[in-house]
């Protein structure tokens, strides 16, 4: 769950976008309620500007506080002070260094442990084996641990339909240790059809904008959203397979190319380059060491590479110049970045529409010259 307090600084003349959540600091045994401000660019702030390796040894060290004291003082400065009394804390260090990571995540628009959980039940729900399984549990656990209710967006069923798929029959629930009851096979088919309804209601509310949308957005019948289903223009996804030419060698996929330019280890692009599906070379590029000026560039890199899915692809070029002046919204990345999950920035929908519009003035140019 990103956190709703938004602030920045700058950097060299540029914002660099942050949040915040309050936080306790024990100053020698006194504890001051300051505000935890984190930055896309990985730095926190927290009476004093440090990396995560840093706040992490803060965390650690109990400076940041998630314990409290009995009869300890405490300060808000210039508005209260008190004693802590029967004190009792929601976090460990643990859990508060994985939700700032997480945040850093959001806010540079990466996938969160949330977001790569939540894939990782998709690719488990689109092919139900034993490793895809094993991954899903892996990455339920990597989301912390208080903010795992939150994963399905569902406050009546919480986190349970998840946690039964990764409850083996004959175990109790993950989560309940103390639960006397034990996973049944009719849990794991009850499991599977609630994910399958909510599926139905995802493909349905593609038809519709969601009311939660901006009006201006809501409104217009000139949407486009992509997804990866049927009618729902796949082609526009960097997971279509489009092979794609360039310098570097060939690649099957945008996705392909897209995080081979990422990394800088030559061993791991060659590892991406073959692997056998998008998803995997995205998966593979995610854990891989990263240019260090990638964040700055992976726009322009993007756009590179779309131009030349397009141009190399002129039946692919065709569809999309078809689209008219629609604008192009990416449902098929779980990115607050690349897509518009959860209102995110979109940014290949708006690539797609830079090169169709590139397009159709080479259209517009070539159809004028044959004229004259």
């Amino acid at each position: 769950m990103p956190y709703l307090n938004r602030t920045y600084r700058l950097v060299d003349g540029e914002r660099v976008e942050g949040s915040w959540r309050h936080v306790f600091i024990n100053n020698g045994g006194l504890y001051f309620l300051a505000d935890l401000k984190v930055y896309a660019d990985g730095m926190i702030d927290c009476w004093g500007l440090v990396d995560l390796a840093t706040f992490r040894q803060k965390v650690a060290s109990g400076w940041v506080a998630t314990t409290y004291v009995q009869g300890a003082y405490a300060n808000v400065h210039q508005l209260v002070t008190w004693h802590f009394d029967q004190p009792e804390s929601w976090l460990t260090p643990q859990q508060l260094i994985a939700e700032v990571a997480d945040e850093i995540e959001h806010l540079a628009g990466r996938p969160t442990s949330e977001d790569r959980c939540l894939a990782v039940l998709e690719t488990y729900l689109d092919d139900p084996t034993d490793e895809h399984l094993a991954a899903l549990r892996d990455a339920y656990f990597s989301v912390p641990e208080h903010l795992r209710m939150y994963l399905l967006g569902d406050q009546d069923s919480k986190d349970v339909p998840l946690r039964t798929l990764i409850t083996p029959v004959g175990e109790v629930l993950v989560g309940f240790p103390d639960d006397d009851s034990v996973m049944q096979p009719s849990d794991h088919v009850a499991a599977r059809e609630y994910f399958r309804q909510r599926r139905d209601e995802r493909r349905q509310m593609q038809v519709a904008p969601p009311p939660w949308e901006d009006d201006a957005v809501a409104s217009s019948p000139s949407v486009i959203r992509f997804d990866k289903h049927d009618g729902g223009k796949p082609y526009m996804s960097n997971e279509y397979p489009a092979p794609i030419v360039l310098e570097e060698g060939t690649f099957p996929t945008v996705e392909h190319a897209y995080w081979a330019s990422a990394t800088t280890d030559p061993d791991v692009r060659d590892r991406i380059v073959h692997a056998p599906t998008a998803r995997e070379a995205r998966r593979i590029g995610e854990s891989a060491p990263l240019r260090t000026d990638w964040s700055v560039v992976r726009l322009s890199v993007m756009l590179r590479l779309v131009r030349e899915k397009f141009h190399q692809h002129p039946d692919l070029a065709a569809q999309l110049i078809a689209t008219g002046d629609g604008r192009l919204v990416n449902g098929v990345d779980l990115s607050r970045f690349w897509g518009n999950y959860r209102q995110g920035r979109n940014w290949l929908g708006r690539i797609l529409e830079l090169v169709r519009a590139e397009l159709c003035e080479n259209a517009f140019a070539e159809t004028d010259s044959s004229a004259t």
